[in-house]
């Protein structure tokens, strides 16, 4: 690939990415707002999230922290007034500069520290006094505290510490209450999640690009991460997938220093994060050749899968059908859809997941939204989502029995109101890119169903 090429697509997508588009602090207050009015309906004086570099999503809805570091950390939201984010000395660092987008307080506990350093001259406060500014002591009158991030990533020390300090029996779990609220997203969410995509479209064209037989997997990946950081993305919603040959079945591997050989398939996936909300762009290619009869037959059925799917989203969003209309619908396609085998077999080919799922400060640990055979509710009003369709080349006893291993379509797209649209201009069939020098994606070859988020309105 050639430099001039990278600086082509860098400099052909900047001036579609507005770098100063975030939330605002009176956004972030509306927010806090909406979580104390539901812990006052549901009797909670205090309310506590936690979070890492990996489960990101709940303290940086809640107070901007996109990018923390070093140890874990959480935030206290009193039923009135300024939530504070409590952390370790060290990482406390970062997150008393990324709360000045929202406001919230910074307090330093010696319970978040690095288990084995020692600070000899940070000044720490305790859980109880954070917790008595924010929440009056009154003798008698305990202080009821709601758990809102999943027990699944919270910290067995996180509740002990509260349940040691304020009780156990008021201590109690509900993580609906916040998920639910953080489903719903302002028009604010869903533009800045459009900017993300928009990164996530020139990086991985020019991953695309650069993808020739002999290069190493890591070398495509930096190609991504360069664009993308470039454009303004600080991070990655996971890290950055280039997964070559018998790879492929890790579904999810990020690059190594594998060398690609020629007639591999490749599955390639980046997912910047812009001012905290996560793009997504991942496809499957093959390198150096021209896919086979049996290949494009593979290929094809994914992709009228992905039709199957947006198509189903859309005739949801127009009739406010429950949300799992559409994964009813996927599921038909599938069942219908019959492909010969490496044995002369005619059979489905299977899924490996849903095909749909809920996006936000994170790439997909938002906990609540995926579509799934099991939820009756409609999709939201206004809500950012990720249409992910792949098939495996396994049987049902975990035998190659197609020929290719793992396949994947990945976009995001915007709901709001009736409408939808997906964020990703990229086709679904990227194959004429691989190893091209292109810069744009030509105006003929745009996905079908790409909309931008400001014609929804």
């Amino acid at each position: 690939m050639k430099r001039d090429t990278i600086e082509e697509i860098i400099n052909s997508a900047n001036p579609e990415v507005d770098r100063i588009l975030e939330v605002s602090k009176k956004e972030y207050r509306e927010r806090w707002q909406k979580v104390q009015k539901a812990m006052e309906q549901r009797g909670y004086d205090l309310a506590y999230a936690c979070g890492s570099e990996l489960d990101r999503s709940d303290v940086a809805w809640l107070a901007g922290i996109f990018d923390p570091i070093i140890e874990r950390y959480g935030i206290l939201i009193p039923v009135q007034g300024t939530p504070v984010v409590v952390a370790g000395s060290e990482g406390g660092h970062v997150i008393e500069d990324s709360v000045k987008v929202s406001g919230a307080g910074v307090a330093l506990l010696m319970e978040y520290q690095i288990s084995d350093e020692d600070y000899r001259y940070a000044r720490f406060d305790k859980l109880e006094d954070v917790v008595y500014t924010m929440v009056p002591f009154k003798p008698g009158k305990p202080v009821k505290i709601a758990i809102l991030s999943s027990s699944q990533f919270i910290p067995y020390d996180h509740i002990s510490l509260f349940q040691g300090r304020f009780g156990g029996e008021n201590v109690v779990f509900d993580v609906d209450l916040l998920r639910r609220i953080k489903y719903e997203k302002s028009l604010t969410e869903l533009r800045i999640t459009g900017q993300a995509n928009r990164i996530a479209d020139a990086a991985f064209l020019g991953m695309l690009s650069s993808l020739r037989p002999g290069m190493r997997e890591l070398d495509v990946a930096a190609v991504g991460d360069y664009i993308m950081k470039r454009l303004g993305a600080r991070r990655t919603g996971f890290p950055t997938i280039v997964s070559s040959g018998t790879r492929g079945r890790s579904v999810l591997g990020p690059a190594t220093n594998r060398k690609i050989k020629k007639g591999e398939f490749v599955s390639m996936g980046i997912s910047p994060a812009f001012n905290g909300y996560h793009g997504i762009m991942r496809r499957t290619v093959k390198a150096g050749s021209e896919w086979t009869e049996d290949e494009r037959a593979f290929m094809d059925a994914l992709e009228g899968l992905y039709h199957a799917v947006i198509k189903a989203s859309n005739e949801a969003a127009e009739k406010n059908l429950p949300s799992n209309s559409i994964d009813k619908k996927g599921k038909a396609y599938l069942e219908r859809t019959k492909l010969k085998d490496k044995r002369g077999r005619l059979l489905s080919p299977r899924e490996p997941y849903t095909f749909i799922h809920n996006t936000g400060c994170s790439e997909c640990q938002e906990g609540f939204g995926a579509v799934t055979p099991f939820t009756s509710e409609p999709l939201g009003k206004n809500a950012a989502l990720m249409i992910d369709v792949a098939f495996m080349g396994s049987d049902e006893t975990g035998d190659i029995v197609f020929p290719i291993e793992y396949a994947v379509i990945e976009d995001s797209f915007w709901k709001h109101g009736k409408k939808i649209g997906v964020y990703n201009k990229m086709p679904l069939n990227v194959q004429e890119f691989v190893g091209m020098d292109t810069a744009t994606i030509p105006m003929n070859k745009i996905n079908p169903y790409y909309r931008p988020f400001e014609e929804g309105k």
